[in-house]
């Protein structure tokens, strides 16, 4: 079967000699005359001289040296000798000359002038990797590695948005060519022999039958992993908008109409508009959707639809079924999977189990629902909040990088790392970048564009070049060259982004709409397909446009206004009109359209003030009283989609409201008009609870230095008490408004493993605050109660990953999970072995274990019997389970195991729910990953991509009996994860009761699909 990225450039091969006398190469050259060559080692490459002196090893390099004369001229040449026949030295000038020329004219095709001279340089490094990439019929997956042909990815954009049509006509052409068209359709077919995780690669099974592109242009190929369709034919459906020919239409009709079904066929099985997503964009060696509705899939297969009625119509075929396949898709993405009170589309919705929508997205989801156009712009503009807010900004330095806020993205905060979860990849900056440009926000489309490719062409080890994933990778670093992904955005971003340039040929338009920052005096671009030129004057703003697409277009110019005024628009020397453009965010936009002509030269000349921003506190609490004014603008309208304001009054320049929202980052807009102008002015606030609280100082055995901030905009006066009891710590505390108190001692005797919390008794509504520490001591005289467990044991903990997790599974063609419940479907056999000896061995025949924090557990001993509770959304064990609990106690504290994974990630895996005789409960959330781990792995963590909200909680080695917060040593699985645990881990977590309530049960319950909970062990602190 076919490799993932990850695994396919890990070289575990061994050639025979046979197969090494029979893949040798030769490489025929010419050097000055006078030259000395000799063999030397390609390990000694840190200086020209050391590596000149070394001698032979096992990896054996040329090297030499030539007399240099001032004003002479070196020539050197390196051919394959069955190409062509071997040079004479005296021909090489003018070979020389000959390849400059080609060389010259190649890297002139993009030229970029622009104040940023980092900027200005891309022009011919893009065109020389977009050229490279190319090899007739198709584009390759990479220049250098993956430099195999791959239908899908993003490295073909490059064809039309560099001017290359005939090329991007000739790949489409050379693929429809590799369209199954029978059979009609075919089975679920799960491949046995990788643990379900995926289809078997057959011919006639449902996802190798009519409608799937296989690998290779020209012809039909074997089966091979990946759904290449979807990016493909987004691909050559913008092609159409580029070049505007029906009758390349009416040839890709065909291959279209198989396309559309296949992918309702296999992904959209249920018919409720959102569709699977199996392996159809670049992030995909690790994702698995198990038969979920998935955004970034929906995303695509709507705006095919959409685009396909629209050319359905123009070509004389009925346009319904499409426009109300894209209608019902449409709906779906909204209504199941836009969080309103969020404010961006959910990842996915879990096909089966309790159906929950994961709702931390990776960036993929934010950018390809704005590039397919689903979101509306109050919808664009709070996702991409969503990636300012929740997604992990890296900071790009280097010593003597100019200055600047330069920042590159991880595409999620998924843990923990596996393979194209959670990278830092050019590529996906660059799409993110897009998207800010389609969101109406260029300047943070280009703060993130050029930080991206500052650090790719000019910090990198291949400067001018494009690699897959930069130095800022915390797993794998820098890695590949010229990569097609990153070529293919490089170009899509460069000129439909920070020129604006996007054509629809269908209807003979062609939109300019520039992403440049606004201080910018002048830039321009020349391509194959037009000439954009900008300059700026104090007052005024010039264009000269000159398209020279396949077919004529009239301009469509789309500006951020300047000022809130325009005197006049000139047109090729006639006064032109404009329009606003309705449902602007962020600035008030206008609009020129023209008529047809060879050129057009456009003077916009602006009066009046700028369009004003409202003034307002950004940081804010629940049941702050907030005031938003403007001086010269008028207020007209309010939308609150999180409903964040209580009683808002909207006056003509003032609005007046209470906050009360949830922690968070919801966005308010505001309509406002001046000056003629008119837009939706956004107010991005971060809603923070009324007090926090934080660690200053731990000293080992002294309590805890902590400080309060007050983040209300007015005092709060009271009475804290941390952890109320007979031992709690009483202060009154006057806390100003939006300032800390000063720096308060907690003694150590007050002071509880894992969760403190602290009351406040001012009346003012301010919730408990928990603050989790486990360098603290139990208290020694605390009596402890240990619930029995042993009759609702149902497994040993062993045995984890020796069941089989048959179902529930889906029944149609998808990416899942592989049977034994860990993996994924590029490494469908990961079983790693989990021993408990070491923890047996701890607890001893009394089978008791004492944690460093004197925590007691008191934990099943006997060989072979089972020692763990287990419950699952799988079938193997039931989801819920409720223990009786009696008496009364202040803390929980639980010895438990189970699995999780990046698809669970920043999602609620299970629960914790004690539950009191009143009815009421306390509730511990086991979260993925702050309160919830694998049991085989331990998580990396840097603060960056990787990062906890919360303290590590203790872990207990199985094998070894060793518990620690921090692993030092790790046993990686090959290929899964280089942070694999020995034998694997247990966790300790813990709740804190209100002892002053009858205890009455304790519910455990899995949440989320894939994963197993197990509780070994509960202990009680009366």
């Amino acid at each position: 079967g076919s490799l993932p990225e990850a695994l396919r450039y890990r070289n575990d091969y061994i050639p025979k000699p046979e197969d090494e006398e029979r893949t040798k190469r030769s490489i025929s050259g010419l050097m000055p005359p006078g030259s000395f060559l000799k063999t030397c080692s390609a390990s000694m490459q840190d200086d020209p001289v050391g590596f000149y002196l070394s001698e032979n090893e096992e990896a054996p390099a040329l090297g030499g040296t030539t007399d240099l004369q001032s004003g002479s001229t070196c020539y050197f040449s390196l051919h394959n000798p069955l190409s062509k026949p071997a040079f004479r030295y005296e021909e090489l000038p003018g070979l020389f000359e000959q390849a400059e020329r080609t060389r010259s004219l190649l890297a002139g095709r993009i030229v970029v002038n622009t104040p940023d001279p980092y900027i200005n340089a891309m022009g011919g490094a893009l065109a020389v990797a977009a050229d490279a990439i190319w090899e007739d019929p198709s584009f390759l997956h990479g220049a250098v590695a993956w430099r195999m042909r791959l239908p899908g990815w993003r490295g073909a954009f490059a064809g039309d948005w560099l001017g290359w049509h005939d090329r991007a006509e000739r790949h489409f052409n050379a693929y429809a060519q590799a369209q199954y068209t029978e059979p009609p359709s075919g089975p679920n077919d799960p491949d046995t022999e990788r643990n379900l995780a995926r289809q078997r690669e057959v011919e006639g099974n449902a996802l190798f039958s009519s409608g799937y592109i296989s690998r290779n242009p020209g012809k039909l190929n074997k089966p091979h992993h990946y759904d290449m369709n979807l990016v493909f034919v987004d691909q050559l459906l913008r092609h159409c908008l580029w070049t505007g020919d029906l009758g390349f239409v009416r040839d890709m009709w065909p291959l279209l109409m198989r396309h559309l079904d296949w992918e309702k066929r296999c992904f959209d099985a249920d018919g409720d508009g959102l569709f699977d997503a199996y392996c159809c964009i670049w992030a995909s060696d690790g994702v698995q959707y198990s038969g979920g509705g998935v955004a970034h899939s929906s995303a695509y297969n709507y705006w095919a639809f959409n685009m396909v009625a629209r050319l359905a119509e123009m070509i004389g075929e009925d346009p319904a079924p499409f426009q109300a396949e894209a209608d019902r898709i449409f709906l779906a993405l909204n209504a199941d999977l836009w969080l309103p009170e969020k404010g961006w589309y959910g990842e996915y919705r879990d096909l089966s189990g309790l159906k929950k929508v994961h709702d931390a997205p990776a960036i993929w989801t934010i950018y390809h629902t704005l590039d397919s156009e689903v979101a509306d712009p109050f919808q664009a503009y709070q996702s991409l909040r969503y990636i300012d807010t929740e997604i992990p900004h890296i900071p790009v330095k280097a010593n003597g990088l100019p200055g600047g806020d330069y920042h590159l993205l991880s595409t999620s905060g998924w843990m923990p790392y596996t393979w194209s979860v959670n990278n830092v990849a050019l590529a996906e900056n660059l799409h993110a970048s897009l998207a800010y440009w389609q969101g109406g926000r260029p300047e943070e489309a280009f703060r993130l564009w050029k930080s991206a490719l500052l650090e790719s062409m000019y910090l990198s080890s291949s400067p001018g070049g494009f690699g897959q994933l930069p130095f800022y990778d915390a797993i794998r670093g820098e890695l590949y060259r010229d990569f097609a992904d990153p070529v293919g955005m490089a170009s899509r971003t460069l000129v439909e982004g920070l020129f604006g340039v996007q054509p629809d040929a269908l209807d003979s338009v062609l939109t300019v709409q520039p992403g440049w920052p606004a201080e910018w005096a002048f830039a321009s671009l020349a391509t194959p397909d037009l000439a954009v030129f900008y300059n700026q004057s104090e007052s005024a703003d010039y264009y000269n446009i000159v398209p020279q697409l396949p077919a004529p277009v009239r301009l469509r110019l789309v500006l951020k206004a300047r000022k809130c005024k325009i005197d006049k628009v000139i047109v090729n020397g006639q006064t032109a009109g404009w329009t606003l453009q309705r449902n602007a965010v962020g600035s008030p936009v206008v609009v020129i359209e023209t008529g047809f002509a060879p050129g057009y030269e456009v003077a916009v000349t602006w009066s009046g003030d700028e369009p004003e921003t409202p003034m307002y506190r950004q940081a804010v609490a629940h049941g702050d009283a907030v005031e938003w004014t403007a001086q010269k603008a008028e207020f007209l309208e309010l939308f609150d989609p999180q409903a964040v304001l209580d009683q808002p009054d909207l006056r003509s320049r003032k609005l007046t409201a209470k906050v009360k929202g949830k922690p968070g980052n919801p966005t308010v807009f505001v309509r406002m008009e001046q000056g003629g102008m008119q837009w939706w002015a956004p107010i991005c606030l971060e809603v923070k609870p009324p007090v926090d609280w934080e660690i200053i100082e731990r000293k080992p055995g002294g309590g805890l230095s902590v400080r309060f901030k007050n983040n209300t905009a007015g005092a709060i006066s009271g009475e804290w008490v941390v952890n109320k009891g007979a031992s709690g710590f009483a202060q009154h505390l006057d806390l100003k408004p939006v300032a800390y108190s000063s720096v308060i001692h907690i003694p150590e005797s007050v002071l509880e493993p894992g969760a403190n919390t602290a009351q406040f008794s001012g009346g003012t509504g301010v919730r408990p605050l928990t603050l989790t520490d486990w360098d603290a001591q139990a208290d020694p005289g605390a009596q402890w109660v240990f619930p029995d467990l042993t009759p609702y044991f149902n497994d040993r903990l062993t045995n984890i990953f020796k069941n089989e997790y048959r179902s529930p599974r889906p029944a149609s063609p998808t990416l899942q999970l592989p049977l034994q419940g860990i993996g994924n479907w590029a490494y469908p056999f990961i079983q790693p072995e989990i021993d408990d000896s070491g923890l047996k061995a701890l607890a001893g025949e009394d089978h008791r274990i004492g944690l460093p924090q004197g925590i007691p557990f008191a934990v099943s001993g006997q060989p072979g019997q089972k020692d763990v509770l287990f419950v699952t959304q799988w079938d193997n064990f039931p989801a819920t389970a409720v223990i009786p609990l009696s008496g009364s106690a202040r803390h929980a504290y639980f010895l438990m195991a189970g699995t999780t994974n990046p698809m669970q990630s920043r999602f609620d895996n299970g629960e914790i729910v004690v539950t009191y005789q009143d009815g009421t409960g306390d509730t511990l959330t086991l979260r993925n990953p702050e309160t919830w781990a694998p049991i085989e792995q331990d998580y990396y963590v840097d603060g960056y991509a990787f990062r906890l909200e919360k303290p590590r909680p203790p872990r207990i080695a199985l094998k070894t009996g060793l518990i620690t917060r921090e692993f030092k040593e790790y046993t990686p699985i090959k290929g899964f994860s280089e942070f694999g645990i020995d034998g694997g881990a247990a966790i300790v977590l813990d709740l804190r009761l209100d002892p002053e309530k009858a205890l009455q049960s304790m519910t455990l319950r899995a949440l989320a699909n894939d994963v197993v909970i197990g509780l070994m062990a509960v202990a009680l602190m009366k």
